[in-house]
């Protein structure tokens, strides 16, 4: 069976089974070591899978909060430091007001818990628009008239990489927009496993989270566009804290528990590797427009 016919076996399994709502992982879902993957799905492909059965098959007519990605891994120019890019972040805020047609909401990411071997570069940029041809069309006004701008930045903490994603709200935060901790890992989906299990995994552990009150908010951003060639990731599991202390209560909660209720929720649907922990710091955009 080639790979177009294991998609349309995908599509057409998924389309029929009954979907109701989207939450994340929190932090790993049975660790293994993969020895083999005779199935591995194109990112892209994942990504119109995912709206394909959001769209004709949400059993409650309720359609999942969806929002554009981008990503800039960026490092320190010699002498520069955290202070110099919140400078140019606060010019940049002020010319993105006045010049980006569409919303836009930026972060700046510091690790916080992490292996800095496994990320040779200082920051993050995380930028969110309304959907792909708003993000769309911020890019092209950036390129077009941010030139000055761009230039302080790479005076500052020039960028190596440019990646985008959609991002699906499982469990909006309530303070949306402010400063907050992202706990990150990468997932696999594993062989066998189908978008319509994925969801019904994502309900019952949804549920566990409501009815034990779990603090914080949950999200899925799918890989899409720029990603390296040799990535194997198929989304990432968000989990996001105001604080390192309701982090830190989640990770409690966990061990007491909920641990096991992620396991009946999704078995062995995905492999994630190990979370990380970053500090999100806004810095402005565009809104209202």
């Amino acid at each position: 069976m080639n790979q177009n016919e294991r998609y349309l076996r995908l599509i057409k399994r998924s389309f029929h089974k009954r979907i109701v709502t989207y939450a994340s992982l929190l932090s790993k879902v049975n660790i293994q070591l993969i020895k083999s993957k005779a199935f591995r799905m194109n990112k892209l492909m994942y990504v119109l899978l995912t709206f394909f059965i959001t769209q004709t098959a949400f059993a409650d007519h309720h359609a999942p909060q969806t929002s554009a990605v981008e990503t800039f891994f960026c490092s320190f120019a010699e002498g520069k430091d955290m202070d110099d890019l919140l400078k140019v972040a606060g010019e940049w805020d002020a010319w993105a007001s006045n010049n980006f047609s569409k919303d836009y909401r930026g972060y700046v990411l510091q690790s916080v818990v992490a292996n800095g071997a496994d990320f040779p570069f200082d920051t993050v940029w995380l930028g969110f628009a309304n959907n792909h041809q708003a993000m769309g069309t911020i890019n092209d006004e950036w390129m077009a008239k941010g030139g000055k701008v761009q230039k302080k930045f790479d005076s500052v903490s020039p960028c190596s990489s440019h990646s985008l994603m959609t991002a699906m709200a499982v469990k909006p935060v309530e303070n949306m927009g402010g400063p907050g901790f992202l706990q990150i890992s990468a997932c696999e989906m594993n062989e066998g496993s189908d978008m319509a299990s994925l969801m019904a995994g994502d309900k019952a552990w949804a549920a566990w989270m409501t009815d034990n009150n779990m603090p914080g908010g949950l999200f899925r951003w799918f890989t899409a566009v720029g990603e390296p060639r040799g990535s194997k990731t198929d989304f990432y599991n968000v989990y996001v804290a105001s604080s390192m202390a309701e982090r830190g209560q989640a990770h409690d909660m966990m061990m007491a528990g909920g641990n096991q209720a992620l396991q009946s929720a999704y078995g062995d649907l995905a492999t994630c590797d190990n979370p990380r922990v970053w500090h999100a710091q806004p810095v402005g955009g565009k809104s209202g427009s």
